[in-house]
């Protein structure tokens, strides 16, 4: 669709020659395995020890009870279709080699079990069943209870036995089969072991929340990235086998003859083996897939929306040999907690974003032609491109070098994109989403023809501080020369490009913005800032305004303020009128009415649109640090309160937006839920007496209400809450289960059902705001004093004060205070009475302000964390006369 919107609305005047574009390299849309992943690695080091902890064990069927009195074999002969025991290798128990009291043991890895027995020398007369050389062999011996193993004399000493041990015996009963006291092992035949994923609550950043506003999103990278294909191979069986004996060694054997402490019990060698080859039933004929984890995962569509509690994928063995796969997996998969919350987070903060540009009276820049452009629940619901357009860039990624990883970058990136947003200089993001999310080419159309992932020309600090020289004894006058040519040159070397963001802080941003901004000096030998500003107006191309420092619910009303003084021609002269944000509530409107009111009181007016906006959105300040989710709501209600529509300012955020998360964020975690073994459904929960944690028991259908909310199939009051869980049965396990939102996407090492990006974001849309439009209006009416003293005479006298200081403000120096005082004739009053004067020099302007109108840091701290925790009585009190919260 945006490729069609470029064609029809904006043909482009250029012919592009199709050598000179040359196409997307292949490389860039694909993506192989990382030969470095190992799967059997990538878990908790205490799920090595699982696979013998569940009430069922698996045996092939030719080993199974045939009677009374019946105990799993370690070794046994072949019947029917099914193959002898194949012992792999021996291995040692950990223990101390020089004791000879204790109890010998050894490990007996074999294609189906990791067995640890209890030996003892055999007599000279009985005969060895089973002779071990050292390589894997199948046991050709008859079925016995008693089996005596000879080894030789190397064998034996590696095992930490005694000499006396090179032929021994064991009883022939696996202890690891045998689960004493379970209902579900009566046949061991294994079962099917289903866990599933759930964020289980709203908590720290999101604790404001109710429903369904959680995004689901990320799965398919892991599938792709680690369980995709044949992952499974000698080599990483091989070097889980080494690993695993190390990492579980028995801490008391240290030191000389440490080897004795390795732990081989815990590695269940035969099941990979079994993956290896895909002869899980042990009958010698290799499955038709090999190295492939038999594994289902059935999933909610990604983007899609959805309440804390609610499953959103589950996984499943598909053979029930290996029972214990699902909960190995847990540890990777559960990692999706991090795009899901990242997803979620960019979605609230497009919602708030919209909620002020509603209240502040917001239209889009773009023609009515591409659908309606004013802000309202309904249009924006809607999505047409003239209000799709206008937000691509109200939020930007900036979290690239803020995030622990290069992964951490991709995942957060692409989850930042489902919200909507276009504009990221996490370069990450957009490889992430070509390589895992392209369906059919969809992402990379995007990419190329619709321009849905792209980042500008932005200048960074060194790119404008390093034109000055900042030695000490440097001339003030050629530092600030050197600075405006800076500025200058950013623009011009850029001109053509749709946007230039322009960082301004590197030395004084109120000289900046005052003085720089706005200049029609020439003497550096090329066009003005001024002028270039006007020649980019006239066509219709954005320029950004970036401030680095100070606190954004400050500085943006005195940024704007002085803005709308010096650049006076980029602003909107007549805004259309104010029309209702809540004809359907009274309440509501009413509580708006008063906030325009107070806006418009503030601006000496007494009807009219008090939301100013600059002509077509073309300038605007970009505010890039401190924003978070936290943050924003205070940042935007400042704007509003000082007369400012939302859509003055772009946000970006980095730490905020991709790394101020964690799995507690959404309380994610994954339970088992269910495990299904002889035809019978055994329902698995988790019930704490300390409460907080209790899962659903048994193995939940998502179903979609009358109401289109997503919820685990139960039984639910008035008010939402389960009285009763009604999970599948075992028919509906095995045939499926109508009505079940949940799809199966993996099966055997393979994607069933891939998923379409642009179809993820459609799911994620908002449609929703009026919750969201309530919070912003209680948030405005409660601070709406308090942040109107942010843009009072006095505090922007005190910017332009520091203004006047130049660039070069730590030097002391004359000021430009005169001239800046014809600019702001309006300021005088508040001059005189902030005590500022021409007389100053510039240290004696800053040393006067800090001393007496600005906070201290103490002060400053007070202030914002009573602002956050909606206290604006305690931030006025913390003021304690002061103009300005920071310097």
């Amino acid at each position: 669709s945006s490729a069609a919107w470029l064609k029809t609305c904006y043909p482009s005047p250029f012919v592009v020659d199709p050598v000179m574009a040359a196409p997307l390299a292949a490389s860039m849309t694909t993506t192989t395995p990382n030969p470095k992943n190992n799967i059997i690695l990538m878990t908790d080091g205490y799920k090595f020890s699982h696979h013998k902890q569940y009430p069922v064990s698996w045996m092939p069927a030719g080993a199974r009870p045939k009677g009374a009195g019946y105990t799993p074999p370690v070794l046994f002969p072949a019947a029917g279709e099914c193959l002898a025991t194949k012992v792999l290798s021996l291995r040692p128990v950990p223990g101390d080699a020089s004791d000879a009291t204790r109890v010998m043991k050894i490990t007996i890895v074999t294609n189906i079990s990791t067995a640890v027995v209890t030996v003892e020398a055999a007599g000279a007369g009985e005969t060895a069943d089973f002779v071990y050389c050292g390589k894997p062999a199948f046991y050709e011996g008859s079925a016995k209870s008693e089996i005596v193993l000879a080894v030789d004399s190397a064998t034996c000493r590696a095992l930490n036995l005694p000499a006396t041990f090179t032929k021994m015996k064991f009883e022939n009963c696996d202890e690891s089969k045998l689960k004493r006291g379970s209902p579900l092992n009566d046949n061991l035949e294994g079962g099917y072991n289903v866990s599933y994923y759930t964020p289980r609550a709203y908590n720290e950043i999101f604790d404001y929340l109710k429903g369904d506003n959680i995004v689901f999103f990320g799965l398919q990278y892991f599938m792709k990235e680690y369980l995709c294909g044949q992952i499974v191979d000698q080599q990483k069986i091989d070097e889980a086998d080494t690993f695993i004996g190390r990492y579980m060694a028995d801490v008391r054997v240290a030191g000389p003859g440490f080897e004795a402490g390795y732990d081989y019990t815990m590695f269940p060698r035969g099941d990979w083996e079994a993956m290896l080859t895909g002869d899980y039933d042990e009958t010698g004929k290799p499955g038709s897939v090999k190295g492939v984890l038999p594994i289902k995962i059935e999933a909610l569509p990604e983007g899609t929306t959805q309440e804390p509690g609610v499953c959103s994928f589950k996984i499943t063995n598909t053979h029930p040999r290996f029972f214990w796969l699902p909960n190995f997996l847990e540890t990777l998969l559960v990692q999706v907690w991090y795009p899901m919350s990242v997803a979620t987070q960019s979605r609230e903060f497009r919602k708030t974003i919209e909620a002020y540009s509603i209240l502040s009276q917001r239209v889009s820049q773009f023609p009515e032609a591409m659908g309606p452009g004013f802000f309202n629940e309904k249009n924006i619901a809607e999505d047409k491109l003239s209000i799709h357009l206008a937000q691509v860039f109200d939020l930007l990624d900036f979290g690239y070098r803020g995030v622990s990883s290069h992964e951490t970058a991709g995942l957060g990136s692409a989850s930042y994109y489902t919200a909507g947003f276009e504009g990221s200089d996490t370069v990450a993001g957009s490889r992430f989403l070509l390589s895992y999310y392209n369906k059919k080419d969809s992402v990379k159309e995007m990419f190329e023809q619709g321009h849905g992932m792209t980042s500008v020309p932005a200048a960074e600090h060194s790119t404008i501080t390093s034109w000055a020289d900042v030695s000490p004894d440097s001339d003030a006058g050629l530092y600030a020369k050197a600075e405006y040519a800076a500025f200058t040159n950013m623009i011009k070397q850029y001109m053509p490009s749709f946007c230039v963001s322009l960082v301004s802080d590197g030395f004084n941003i109120w000289n900046a913005v005052a003085n720089l901004w706005c200049s029609d000096d020439t003497s550096h030998g090329g066009q003005s800032m001024k002028a270039m500003l006007a020649e980019r107006l006239a066509k219709g191309q954005l320029t950004l305004v970036r401030p680095d420092s100070g606190e954004g619910v400050e500085t943006l009303p005195q940024l704007l303020t002085i803005l709308h003084t010096v650049l006076n021609e980029h602003w909107e002269k007549t805004p259309q009128p104010i029309v209702p944000v809540f004809p359907n509530d009274a309440e509501y409107e009413a509580k708006y009415q008063q906030l325009v009111a107070k806006v418009r009181a503030k601006l000496g007016m007494k009807d009219g649109n008090p939301f100013r906006r600059c002509v077509g959105q073309q300038l605007r300040v970009l505010q890039g640090d401190g924003v978070s989710l936290e943050s924003l709501p205070d940042m935007l209600a400042s704007l509003l309160a000082n007369g400012f529509c939302a859509n003055t300012v772009n946000f970006g955020s980095g730490g905020g937006l991709l790394q101020k998360l964690n799995r507690d964020s959404l309380s994610v975690a994954f339970k088992c839920c269910a495990m299904y073994v002889g035809g019978k459904v055994f329902p698995v929960g988790k019930d704490p007496i300390a409460g907080g944690k209790k899962s659903y028991g048994g193995n939940p259908p998502v179903v979609r209400g009358a109401d289109g909310v997503l919820r685990n199939r139960g039984e639910y009051d008035a008010s939402g809450n389960m009285i009763k869980a009604l999970p599948m049965t075992y028919d509906e396990f095995m045939k499926g289960c109508p009505g079940d939102e949940l799809k199966k996407v993996f099966e055997n090492g393979v994607i069933v059902d891939e998923q379409n990006f642009s179809e993820i974001k459609e799911r994620a849309k908002i449609h929703k705001l009026d919750a969201a439009c309530k919070l912003a209006v209680d948030n405005l009416l409660l601070k709406c004093d308090y942040m109107q003293k942010m843009s009072s005479d006095e505090s922007i006298a005190i910017r332009v004060a520091e203004a006047s200081c130049g660039s070069k403000w730590s030097n002391t120096h004359a000021t430009n205070l005169p001239e800046f005082q014809k600019k702001f004739p309006h300021l005088a009053p508040a001059f005189t009475k902030l005590g500022i004067t021409p007389a100053m020099d510039s240290t004696t302007v800053l040393k006067h302000i800090k001393d007496k109108h600005v906070c201290d840091r103490k002060a400053k701290k007070t202030i914002l964390r009573a602002l956050s925790d909606h206290d604006p009585a305690a931030a006025i009190k913390a003021m304690e006369g002061k103009v300005v919260v920071t310097l």
